[in-house]
């Protein structure tokens, strides 16, 4: 096998994409996501509008942590839909990860079932995207 050096520029590149950029995820990419969310969990004690804020930032949050966790050549798979992993890939990937993000998630108006649920449920969309043939649904937000 040959021997594999990166060049200057790519460690330059890897350093930018490690401690520069903070997430993956478009507006349009987050808003889709929360409006999935939107339909299949209730928070108490707040208004429609209020609750999509408050998915928006915990998708903006979870989306930080994967970039993270995550190297980049797996997480850009959501935007891909001719490269990515396989399913049984995805579901070891999200098994994984799920118990990371939980614990540095923590919404005190939720139990931890809830709280489980809405983790899952966003894990779950972002990492099928990762599979091939799927990406992340984008949704532009309203002006």
């Amino acid at each position: 096998m040959p021997e594999i050096t990166l060049t200057k520029e790519q460690l330059q590149k890897i350093q930018e994409d490690m401690f520069k950029t903070e997430e993956m995820l478009t507006d349009a990419e987050i808003n889709a996501i929360a409006q999935k969310v939107n339909k299949s969990v209730n928070l108490p004690l707040i208004n429609e509008n209020k609750e999509f804020v408050v998915y928006v930032k915990i998708i903006k949050w979870i989306d930080r942590r994967l970039y993270q966790l995550l190297p980049n050549e797996y997480y850009k798979l959501v935007k891909s839909t001719t490269d990515g992993i396989s399913a049984k890939e995805a579901e070891l990937i999200e098994k994984r990860i799920t118990p990371l993000i939980n614990n540095f998630v923590n919404i005190p108006v939720l139990t931890e079932k809830q709280e489980g649920k809405l983790i899952g449920l966003v894990l779950g969309i972002i990492i099928k995207a990762m599979i091939k043939g799927f990406k992340l649904e984008q949704k532009e937000p309203k002006n």
